[in-house]
């Protein structure tokens, strides 16, 4: 990506796998974590998790389970803190991904 695309890309925006740091280590499937690894949520995934209308926190924790591939055990044992930036992270790029897109100032051919 160009300084001038990274210059006018929207904050809310996210790269997939999305690397999210936690303040703390947490336990995952036995193994110490210190970051969640997001995928990128699919089609199936906003149909599952109702996520046409916005990210509540019921849709959250399953959500970000699933995403992450830890289990909800895992989200437990994390900061509060950093469960709502993560919240917070993803509610802006759900909002940000629900806006229709900007027409082209280019003129077409």
């Amino acid at each position: 990506m160009s300084d001038v695309e990274t210059a006018k890309r929207d904050h809310r925006d996210l790269d997939f796998p999305y690397e999210f740091p936690l303040t703390k280590v947490v336990k995952a499937h036995g193994d110490d974590i210190k970051v969640l690894v997001l995928q990128e949520p699919s089609g199936d995934d906003v149909l599952e998790f109702g996520l046409l209308e916005g990210l509540s926190s019921r849709q959250f924790w399953p959500l970000v389970c699933k995403l992450a591939g830890v289990p909800m055990s895992t989200l437990k044992t994390c900061a509060g803190r950093d469960m709502l930036q993560l919240g917070t992270v993803l509610t802006g790029f759900f909002n940000l991904a629900a806006q229709p897109p900007m027409p082209s100032t280019t003129p077409s051919a």
